[in-house]
Parts: structure tokens; sequence; C-alpha cells
């Protein structure tokens, strides 16, 4: 029976076949190993990821040179020797298992397991190299270097006693101090103590670790994956991965011969659902809450079809180079191959008991939360949108960039980096810090759903403001078209007294405003994505209940930032319609994109009339194209969808 993986060779075979098939990768991990040699390491998940940080002579494994909690953390991961084994497999240069054998042993001399009091221990923001976290992660860390780097004499009967019995204080520790279960760093916990139990199979304890194991991942199953097998979290990074943290016990249970319960794998099957319907058509995920925008649920679809032997899953997957690690050169290979042939379908999806939707047709992809918060990694992004036609991502979510507390983690999670309303300035939740946010939590409910053949409609409502002293009741309808290329976005705001209103869209950072008009009857904005040549077309309408608005909305544009990964940002448009109000308001937007590569699409529709009743609760709209002229009305009983040829 295996206690890794993969045997030795097909370790090596799969290192023959990382270089074929990722060379940059091999090359970072040449690099990284490099560095490490000479005691340099560079910390991913942290806010510095260009500098390579010189850790001394002898490694200080609480040496931290920024403000940033996750630094230390992240050194006592031990990532880094993931590198050095598998720049051992590519080069079969000792001076990687030497690295590896040192780091290891300085580590151990520096950080004997501390006696802590039981909720000190268990605290998920505790400081230092033991929290619970980076001991169930550190222990993989190690046994995947080790099975990398075992063909060297270096790895002697001496160091394997040595790593068996620093494994089995870091089990003593796990098994010590468990935790709740309720929260993600618990599946890493004991990610780390039923490998422990594959790899030290011989020790006596093994079996209590390996069946605790089983029994606590089976209960972080139980509170972290809802019935419609979405992550507790409601993040697609924490959601994505969570199937691999879930995954690879089962998988190695599975290859050492003591096998999860088939509960637990079709669990596993459920979260397949929801990473496919986020993926839009270029192949990323909506990076919903504390997510990056380089993600693909793919490959951990490709993961589940693999361990769970699901060709059908596999295929709609992706293999990546975790996949080659995890399954071997062959396995790759057929995985590949399936993948080749395999069209995914453009179908809307919903998971109404979650509240995430995601409305899609040939040309186009679009998300819409009306989600709860879902904790600590959850931003206040009530009712956002994101929204991709054709080849051009448009409307956008702006990712997460940074942990550490300060004005760039409140700016990532705050309700004004996001598609949505924002009333006076305020997130629809409290922000109190990075982990932490206020009460009253917002809260969304979905109030209705239609799918028809030339349209798709969600309308849905938050409460985050009516905890103002004068309160507000948001409600957005949002009207996708697929007959006609249009989005038709109206936000009612139901309240009292004086407010200052924002309608807020994320522009992908290609994107040029190419004119901005604040004219009746309707404001406007065109915008162009060079890149794609594709363009919009914005037009804006607005009405008050209590008395007519002073002014339309008054549109503006304005610097606003994304971030593609963990530690990196960049710098973005935002467009925004302005407006204060008295009470009551409705506002209306209209967005009506182009292929600018197609002739006959040059002239586009054209709005004819676009008006909005707050007292009826209703907005028509009229276009024009050519010799075709539709006619939308959408009120809070139906929509009525008129075309007309002439």
């Amino acid at each position: 029976m295996s206690t890794y993986y993969l045997t030795h060779k097909e370790l090596e075979q799969a290192a023959r076949l990382y270089r074929e098939e990722y060379p940059a990768l091999a090359d970072a991990s040449l690099l990284i190993a490099d560095r490490a040699c000479g005691n340099e390491l560079m910390i991913p998940y942290t806010n510095d990821l260009t500098t390579w940080i010189y850790m001394g002579d002898e490694i200080d494994w609480l040496y931290n040179p920024s403000n940033d909690p996750e630094f230390i953390w992240g050194i006592n991961r031990h990532w880094h020797m993931l590198d050095l084994g598998k720049a051992y497999l590519l080069t079969k240069d000792e001076k990687y298992v030497q690295t590896y054998i040192r780091h290891f042993r300085g580590w151990c001399a520096q950080n004997p397991p501390p006696v802590l009091p039981y909720e000190e221990a268990v605290y998920f923001q505790q400081p230092g190299p033991w929290r619970l976290l980076e001991t169930g992660l550190r222990v993989q860390s190690w046994i995947s270097a080790y099975a990398y780097m075992e063909a060297s004499e270096l790895l002697d009967a001496a160091f394997t006693s040595e790593l068996h019995a620093a494994l089995e204080q870091h089990a003593d520790y796990l098994t010590r101090y468990l935790g709740g279960t309720e929260i993600n760093h618990a599946i890493m916990h004991m990610q780390g103590l039923s490998m422990i139990a594959g790899f030290h199979d011989l020790h006596e304890r093994a079996p209590y670790w390996r069946q605790l194991a089983v029994e606590r991942l089976e209960l972080c199953q139980h509170y972290q994956i809802g019935p419609e097998g979405v992550q507790s979290e409601l993040t697609t990074h924490y959601h994505d991965a969570s199937i691999e943290m879930f995954g690879t016990p089962y998988l190695l249970g599975k290859l050492s011969g003591h096998p999860f319960p088939e509960t637990y794998g079709r669990q596993l099957r459920r979260m397949a659902s929801f990473s496919l319907a986020m993926i839009r058509p270029d192949q990323r995920s909506t990076a919903i809450g504390d997510s990056d925008w380089v993600s693909n649920g793919r490959e951990r679809v490709a993961f589940l079809g693999a361990i769970l032997a699901d060709e059908d899953l596999i295929a709609q997957g992706a293999v990546s180079s975790e996949f080659l690690w995890l399954f071997g050169a062959e396995q790759y290979r057929r995985a590949a191959e399936l993948q080749k042939s395999v069209e995914v379908q453009a179908v809307s999806q919903a998971f109404p008991q979650t509240g995430y939707y995601m409305l899609r047709d040939n040309n186009q992809y679009l998300f819409f939360d009306a989600a709860p918060m879902g904790g600590a990694h959850g931003h206040a992004d009530a009712l956002n949108l994101e929204w991709y036609w054709k080849r051009q991502l448009i409307f956008l979510d702006p990712g997460r960039y940074t942990y550490e507390e300060g004005e760039w983690r409140h700016y990532f999670k705050s309700t004004s980096a996001h598609n949505t309303i924002v009333v006076d300035g305020l997130d629809q939740t409290p922000y109190v810090s990075t982990q932490q946010w206020g009460l009253p939590l917002a809260e969304c409910q979905t109030h209705r759903r239609e799918i028809a053949e030339d349209y798709e409609f969600i309308g849905a409502s938050h409460n985050g403001y009516m905890r103002l002293e004068q309160p507000v009741m948001h409600y957005r309808w949002v009207l996708l078209g697929k007959a006609v290329p249009l989005l038709l976005i109206i936000d009612w705001l139901d309240g009292e007294g004086s407010h200052e209103v924002q309608q807020r869209f994320q522009l992908h950072p290609g994107a040029v405003i190419c004119s901005v008009a604040n004219v009746t009857p309707h404001s406007a904005a065109t915008i162009y994505y060079p890149e794609s040549l594709v363009g919009l077309r914005m037009y804006w309408t607005a009405g008050g209940g209590q008395q007519p608005l002073p002014e339309g909305p008054q549109i503006e544009s304005g610097r606003s930032w994304v971030s593609e990964i963990y530690g990196s940002k960049q710098e973005s448009t935002a467009i925004a319609a302005k407006l204060t109000t008295e009470g009551s308001l409705g506002i209306a937007t209209v967005v009506l994109p182009q292929d600018m590569n197609l002739a006959a699409d040059e002239e586009g529709w054209l709005v004819e009339g676009f008006a909005l009743n707050h007292t009826d609760q209703a907005v028509n709209l009229s276009l024009s194209c050519g010799s075709r002229r539709l006619d939308i009305r959408v009120d809070g009983e139906e929509i009525l969808w008129n075309m007309q040829q002439g």
C-alpha cells in the first residue's frame, strides 16, 4: 500500500513532463530552490512578491521584515521545500537535499512544540509558527519534499528517524488542540494529520490519527458544505481550495488501503457544479470575496474527477501542474486527451439557497450576488454583478489584494469597490478589521427570476442600509438581453431623508472612457476596449418618489484598483452615476455593447426612449437598429419584450 500519492519512479516521470509542459514553472522551481540554498525566501500571500528576503546565516523562523502577520505564517509553512524537492528531481543535485535537511533541523531546534492554554492554541489568528494552520500545512511540505528526494543517500535512517519524531510531535499537537470544525483552517489541520498517518503508518498511534482525521474531516464537510455544494465562506477561492483540502486525504486514503466513507466522496462530487458554474468564457473564475482573478475552477474539477474516477468530470476540467504532481505523467496525459474533445455548454445556473446566479448564453456570462456575507473572507458586495461579453470582461470584481490591516484591506472589501449601489459613502455592512465585520450584516433576498428565449431577469434586495438613522432598502432588477445585446440594471432605493447615492461600475483596466455627457434626457458614457475591439454605450435615467429630482444622474469617472493575484494591484477606472435624493429613488442604466470586429454591428442599437416611473415602479426602454425596433417594459409584475421589424 502507498504512503504517498506517487512512487519515486512516478515522481521522476512527473518531473520530466513538468519540464516539458511547464518550462516556466520548472524554471521558477529551480530559482526558488537555488535562492533557498542561500537562505533567501519569497513568501506567497504577503504584500511583497518582488523581493527575495535574506533570512540570515541561520534562518530565524520568527523574522518578519513586514507589518503583515502572513509573512511569519508563510515562512513556517515551508512551501519552498516543495521546490527543493522538484529541483532535486529535475537535476539530482544533492545541494537541494542538504538545504532541506538544514532547514528542517534548524526549524526543529528553534521551535519546540509549545504548551499553551487551549483557547490560545486554537485561536485562528494565533501569531507564530505553531498556529494550527501552519502545523497542518508544514508537515505536508516536509513529507512531499522527502518523497521527492527519497532516492538521495542523504536521507538515511538517522534523518528519517528525526523526521518521524518531528511528525509525531506535530500529530500530538494537532490531536491535543482541535478547535472548531466550522472554518476552512480545520480542514488543513486534519489534512496534515491524515498525511502523517499515511506516511508514518507503522507508528502505534497511526490508526488513531487516521480515524480522528477522517471523523473531523466529515464534521468539516457537515458544517462547511452547504445544501447546494457551496463552501460556507461563499468565496470562489476558498470553495475551490476546499476541494483540494478535502480531496487529498480522500485520495491518500484510497491509495493506502484506508478508503473514506462513500458519503464523503458524494459530498465532494456536489462541490463540482459550483466550481464549473463560476467559470467565465475566458476560463477564469469570478473572484467572489477574498479571491484572485487568476483562479480557474476547472483545475479543481479535473482533480475531483481523478480522485472519484469520473471521466466526465475529468473531461470538463483542466489539467495543471498540481494535477501532474498528484496523479503522475500517465494519468495527466489521459486527462489532457479527454479534455480536448469536450465543449462546455453555455447554460445559465442558479444556486438559490445560497444566493448566487449565473446568467449565460453563447455570447456572455453574468454573475449576480444575492448571497449572505459568508464570514470574514466576504466582502460588502450585496447585489454586486460581473459581466463578460464576447471577448471582454466588462464589469468586474476587484479581487482581494491583501489581508494586512489598513486602508487597502478595507478598500478591496468595501462596497465602493464593487458593482452595486453605495449610500452616503458607507459600506453595506460596517467594516471593523481585516477579519471582522460589524453588525448588522447585510442580508439579501431574491424575489424574482425569469428565463425567456430573448432575455433573463433576476430581482433581489438587501437591507444593509436599513441600519441608518434614515433607513434605505435597496432593490435591484437585472435584465440581460440575449436576442439583442443589452444589460438593463434598475435600482430602487426605498427610504427616508436625504442621501448621497452612487451607482458604481468597476471597469477592466483595459477600458478607455471616450466620452461622458451629463445632458437631458439621458446622461451617457461611451467606453472602448481597444485590445478586444469591444465598445459600450451606457445611458442613465432616474426618478424620485416624494418630489422631482433637482437634476438627473451626474456621471463621473475616477481611479479605482483591481488585484489579479494576492499581493499585487493595478490601477483601473470606475464609472459612477451620482445623485442626491430626498426620500425614495429609482435609477436605471442600460448598457449596449458593440463588437467592432463586425461591420454589420458598427451602427449598433440606438436608444429612442428611456424613462423611469418611480410611482408605478416601472421602466420603459425603446431601441432601434435599422428597420428593427425593440420596446421593453419592466415593472413589479411582468416584463414586456416586443420586437418589431419595420
